[in-house]
């Protein structure tokens, strides 16, 4: 009696899974969080602002620059921007949805706001930095690492030099937006919310996490942008804000995530010439210093027209990431709702002018090459 023979799609997930969970990278990872958890340790200690993830950021940084071999996957850190989103939704109540009335006028202000600092700073990295227009456009766009260098890719940038000044401008504007603000304010982003919070109950986290996991499969089969974070928030404020769940995910939860979400960050640069990062790296600072100042003036015009806190806009309007924003709003208890709404407000609008640009690019470089094989008469 012969068997018939097994699907080889029903274990393509155990084949990737055994793809990916090599001792090499079981290894890195281990590094990764290793570093990471060191350098949360040490900024908790001296209480730096979001400790426990400019720590793991900066540690992990440095040992990239050490070259020191490290990794965190893309996979890992999906969930703990799931778990974000969570903690996100849990920030919305009734009282949000009467103030986001405003909401619409300042979205507008956003969707204005992308494309001109978008120019701005393209402008620069062409006349300045001396990039080609595709990769200056695609570094200048404030939009996520990974589409950027792959749209830019295929509109005849460098993908390298895409990746690394989009992956400063993240790791400068994280650095420097809870400095600004402890300037401003003179309060440290703890990293902790709101003191007095109330927790999930056991049967209130099983279900917030069955209804986060419902959304985020929906969004992914909808292809909504940044769908594990966007997902899961949705779920989360739903039940928040209908009173089903009250509390909120425990505070160690959070810092493990932060902790994750700032190691990621910091080991994007491991493998990276030293002088290849140097080359760029005076023009990603100079490039941040344009985007706060910008953004800075922008945020102050918003905030007194519609009355609305000066921080909590500036961090809605500073493209730093839409998680780590969100998160140092959460930090400080600022609105990080209203934060977290113009982050996604933005992230749309990229993702879906990206792919004009990348595909008006490809037309005028053909056009370009077809040009130049004419020869002259």
């Amino acid at each position: 009696m012969t068997t018939a023979p097994e699907d080889p799609s029903k274990n393509s997930w155990i084949n990737r899974l055994s793809g990916v969970l090599t001792p090499t990278f079981l290894k890195r990872l281990s590094i990764a969080l290793g570093i990471g958890l060191v350098g949360g340790l040490i900024a908790h200690s001296i209480n730096m602002p979001l400790a426990w993830m400019m720590g793991p950021m900066l540690a992990t940084f440095i040992a990239s620059l050490m070259r020191v071999q490290m990794r965190i996957p893309m996979e890992f850190r999906s969930v703990i921007l799931g778990v974000i989103g969570i903690f996100l939704g849990g920030s919305f109540t009734p009282e949000t949805l009467d103030q986001a009335a405003l909401w619409p006028i300042s979205m507008i202000a956003v969707l204005i706001y992308v494309p001109i600092i978008t120019v701005i700073v393209t402008w620069f990295y062409v006349k300045i930095a001396r990039l080609d227009p595709a990769t200056a456009l695609f570094s200048a766009t404030p939009g996520g690492l990974t589409p950027m260098v792959v749209l830019g890719a295929a509109a005849g940038g460098n993908e390298q030099e895409i990746a690394l000044t989009q992956g400063l401008r993240v790791l400068l504007l994280v650095m420097s937006a809870p400095l600004i603000v402890l300037m401003i304010t003179g309060v440290v982003a703890s990293g902790h919310g709101d003191g007095d919070a109330v927790y999930m109950t056991l049967s209130e986290g099983i279900l917030t996490g069955f209804a986060a996991l419902i959304t985020v499969l929906v969004f992914r089969k909808l292809r909504v942008p940044a769908a594990y974070m966007t997902g899961a928030m949705l779920a989360s404020m739903v039940l928040h804000v209908t009173g089903v769940v009250e509390g909120n995910l425990p505070e160690w939860l959070l810092a493990g995530s932060l902790l994750i979400l700032g190691a990621a960050i910091g080991s994007r640069f491991a493998g990276v010439k030293l002088s290849f990062l140097a080359r760029l790296a005076g023009y990603s600072i100079f490039a941040t210093v344009v985007i706060l100042a910008f953004t800075g003036g922008v945020a102050w015009m918003v905030s007194q027209w519609l009355d609305l806190d000066f921080i909590a806009v500036l961090l809605a309007f500073a493209p730093g990431g839409v998680a780590e924003m969100s998160l140092i709003a959460l930090a400080l208890n600022i609105e990080p709702s209203f934060v977290a709404f113009h982050h996604i407000v933005r992230i749309f609008e990229i993702v879906l002018l990206a792919p004009i640009m990348a595909k008006w690019f490809q037309h005028h470089m053909s056009r370009k090459a077809l040009k130049n094989a004419i020869p002259p008469e």
